[in-house]
Parts: C-alpha cells; sequence; structure tokens
C-alpha cells in the first residue's frame, strides 16, 4: 500500500509541479474526455502567496515520505527498518492530514494535477512621494477608459 501511496504522490507531484506554475489552459493534446473545472478563486495577492507556501510545505512533506520509504526499502537491519518503519507511518499520516485540509481549504490535493490561471495582475513599482504625486496627477488628467 506505501509503494501506491508513493507512486500515486510522485505522480501527482510532477504534475502538479508542471501544472501549477505553468498559469496557463490544459494543452490542447489532454484527452477530450477531460476538462478543466474551476476548485477554487484567490482574490488577494496575500491568500496566493499562503496558498504557494502551502503547496511549498506539501512538496516538501511529500519529499520527506518518498525518502523516508527510500531508507526504509534500503535497510537490512531489522530494528532499524522497524523505527523508520514508525517514522514513515507517522510521515505518511501527517501527509494526510495536511492534504485533508489543502483539500477542504483550497479544494487541492496531492493526487490531482492543476493549472492556475491568472486573471488579474497588479504591478507595483517603488517611488518617491514626489514621484507618486506625479503619476497621480497624470492619471487623473489622463481620459477614461
Amino acid at each position: 500500500m506505501i509503494k501506491t501511496t508513493l507512486r500515486i504522490l510522485t505522480l501527482s507531484a510532477s504534475m502538479l509541479t508542471v501544472g501549477l506554475w505553468a498559469a496557463e489552459p490544459a494543452p490542447a493534446a489532454a484527452p477530450k474526455q477531460q476538462k478543466l473545472i474551476k476548485v477554487c478563486s484567490i482574490n488577494t495577492a496575500a491568500g496566493f502567496q499562503e496558498f504557494q507556501a502551502n503547496v511549498q510545505v506539501m512538496q516538501a512533506q511529500r519529499q520527506k515520505v518518498i525518502d523516508a520509504n527510500i531508507a526504509y526499502e534500503k535497510e537490512t537491519d531489522a530494528k532499524k527498518k522497524k523505527d523508520l518503519k514508525v517514522k514513515l507511518d507517522e510521515l505518511l499520516a501527517k501527509l494526510n492530514e495536511d492534504n485533508q485540509k489543502m483539500l477542504q481549504a483550497y479544494g487541492f490535493s496531492l493526487d490531482r494535477s492543476y493549472t492556475v490561471a491568472v486573471e488579474k495582475a497588479d504591478v507595483y513599482m517603488l517611488v518617491s512621494d514626489e514621484e507618486a504625486a506625479k503619476f497621480e496627477q497624470a492619471e487623473a488628467a489622463a481620459p477614461k477608459k
């Protein structure tokens, strides 16, 4: 069961890494029976930063599970193998628990692939008070669209 779970996690992580940060719709080569559905909207930059941080935590936890499983599989000493099994089970339980939290919060799960579509982007720059005043005057003088 652990090997199957790890294979699913590895596969989903590779799909997540490719799809999550691409910020564009699924490629045209996707099977016709599949379609994109919106699972959540994040309306603030801070909210998206939190989401990204949470995804990175999940990916790090997944990698720890993979590493722990590799160590467990390689170990030949029975006592050490038993200790590694306990550690692996704890890591896997924590990963599954956090995966459920992400599913509830964002509709996000490690066993799915995702695409982020950027619908709005605000670009900011640091300026002095004087520069800000000039930009505000220029913006106020410009015809509204």
